[in-house]
């Protein structure tokens, strides 16, 4: 399995790269000087920021398109990133929410699908990053988008926030498991953001939710993608096992 060579740009594999908080962290990680590789369901969508991606002068080799609870496909495409170009982070970044359901009232079969892609797509990927980034040389992180959800509670989302929950065990556990190999895993917790249904609904409702989070407004894609760039960056080098939040001082 290769690593990049010296001089050469590091890369970062970004799964759930679709989406504004997606675009947000492949667009900010380019910036920082990576070299990108998105992984996402839609690979149209894909096509889109890849040539976004290009034209800002951002390397983006290639993407990939899969489902996430395909766990073949996913392992793959990390092996393949890992062979083909190195690795040295990797973003997860996935999630299905639901309707607000009481869990007395709760289909199993959309709690199992909730907690497929929020969690367990996460888990597996990291199971294959982590081997890989074993592999690898120079600084190596993974960080997971997790929620505000998973540090807390919610009414109706029970599914949701179990897996948000989930996934800050794992990330904190990795953590632990990895500190002496050097491989950082942290986790940003955003709460209300400007992304996904959301920005379906008039203004005002935006204006609305913003409204009970402290600083007074919803907050941005770039804002949480900040937050990814600077955990996967030397800068947060003795930085592993947190959980960061990216709320507008909401968990404060």
């Amino acid at each position: 399995m290769s690593s990049a060579g010296a001089g050469a740009s590091p890369v970062a594999f970004v799964l759930g790269a679709n989406g504004l908080i997606g675009n947000a962290i492949c667009r900010e990680l380019g910036a920082e000087g990576y070299t990108v590789v998105p992984a996402a369901r839609d690979a149209e969508a894909l096509s889109e920021l890849a040539e976004l991606l290009r034209a800002s002068g951002v390397d983006c080799p290639r993407t990939f398109a899969f489902d996430a609870t395909d766990d073949d496909a996913l392992a793959s495409a990390i092996d393949t990133v890992a062979a083909e170009h190195g690795l040295s982070v990797a973003v997860n970044n996935v999630g299905r929410g639901h309707q607000p359901t009481q869990l007395a009232r709760m289909e199993l079969d959309e709690f199992d699908a909730v907690m497929a892609v929020t969690f367990r797509s996460v888990a597996v990927a990291m199971r294959a990053e982590l081997r890989a980034l074993a592999e690898a040389t120079g600084p190596r992180a993974i960080v997971n988008v997790a929620s505000s959800a998973g540090t807390g509670a919610a009414p109706g989302m029970s599914a949701y926030v179990a897996a948000k929950h989930a996934v800050i065990g794992l990330t904190r556990t990795a953590a632990i498991d990895e500190a002496r190999t050097g491989i950082r895993v942290n986790a940003v917790a955003p709460g209300p953001i400007e992304s996904g249904p959301i920005m379906a609904k008039d203004a005002s409702v935006r204006t609305t939710v913003g409204g009970y989070v402290p600083l007074g407004r919803m907050g941005l894609a770039d804002e949480v993608a900040a937050a990814v760039r600077w955990l996967a960056s030397p800068a947060a080098s003795y930085v592993t096992g947190a959980v960061l939040p990216v709320d507008g001082g909401k968990s404060a």
